[in-house]
């Protein structure tokens, strides 16, 4: 704290040129600015003023420190404010991309519980399960399950989703229950397809401890999740979901999970937000609320 007393001392005596004036404005008196400033000078083995009985002046190594301060006490000073604004409730919109089937299911349905507790607080929500660019498109924060990779944003992870795959009872007692995953090519499997590529996506296991990833038919392919999951419940074939889109339907006992030993390790879910120096008081409430939200989820084992 003394060399930052310093800082401030030496700062406003090089403002004014004049001891005088920055012990006024200090409330200090000329002696312990003048000794204050030496004292920094002794310990950094820099002249930074030019002293004469009439003025004061800035060496070359004195303005450029004294530039270099400003900025500190700047930053200080915008860091006390970041923590005061972080302390009162959020105001303004609050602009959000999410994943569509976690927003749908889960998110959206709680955040009426969120603006409740606060207010001042608009939220513009878009769910989708593109790639959003947040500093060139403005927005706050987006909620995506996966791994990105981009050393502008800040992934900070809520919870992990996990794959299942299931199918109704009607559809096992009437086409068998697979016993391995090689068993999956004798059935009906409902796809999820890019939107982008036209593809499907293969199914991802885990066997003997290494990822296997094994391509699958069906009859009908799928841009969303909550689209396969009515046509699994329509008891059409087998799907791969994640835990969250599928979990309801499983504890009701509508679907049933099939080749659980062969469960892939799950994708993060994340809110990704810009890296700045300081955190927004209505992103940081979000990211408290989603913790909520996911430790709810997490004792409901909608989610790990």
């Amino acid at each position: 704290m003394d060399k930052l007393n310093s800082l401030v001392i030496f700062v406003r005596a090089a403002q004014y040129l004049s001891f005088s004036q920055a012990a006024r404005q200090l409330g200090m008196s000329p002696s312990t600015i003048s000794k204050a400033v030496l004292r920094l000078e002794e310990d950094m083995g820099i002249r930074l003023m030019n002293r004469t009985t009439r003025s004061i002046t800035l060496t070359q190594d004195g303005e450029n420190f004294y530039y270099r301060c400003c900025q500190i006490l700047a930053e200080l000073e915008e860091a006390e404010l970041e923590l005061k604004r972080s302390q009162t409730t959020p105001t303004g919109v609050l602009r959000i991309d999410i994943s569509t089937e976690l927003a749908r299911l889960h998110i959206i349905p709680a955040l009426p519980r969120f603006l409740a507790q606060y207010p001042d607080l608009k939220v513009d929500v878009s769910l989708t399960n593109r790639i959003v660019d947040l500093i060139e498109e403005g927005v706050d924060a987006v909620v995506r399950i996966g791994i990105g990779r981009d050393n502008r944003l800040i992934m900070h992870r809520l919870a992990i989703a996990k794959f299942i795959v299931c199918a109704t009872p009607n559809y096992l007692q009437k086409y068998g229950t697979p016993k391995t995953i090689n068993d999956l090519t004798h059935h009906n499997c409902i796809t999820f397809i890019s939107a982008w590529t036209g593809k499907s996506y293969d199914w991802r296991f885990q066997q003997d401890g290494k990822e296997v990833l094994l391509p699958v038919q069906g009859n009908i392919r799928l841009d969303n999740g909550e689209a396969i999951l009515e046509t699994a419940l329509a008891s059409v074939g087998i799907v791969q979901l994640y835990n969250y889109v599928a979990a309801r339907a499983i504890s009701s006992g509508k679907l049933q999970p099939i080749l659980p030993e062969y469960a892939p390790p799950g994708y993060p879910i994340s809110i990704v937000y810009p890296q700045k120096r300081y955190l927004s008081a209505k992103v940081n409430v979000f990211v408290e609320f989603l913790h909520g939200l996911m430790a709810q989820l997490k004792q409901m084992q909608i989610v790990e």
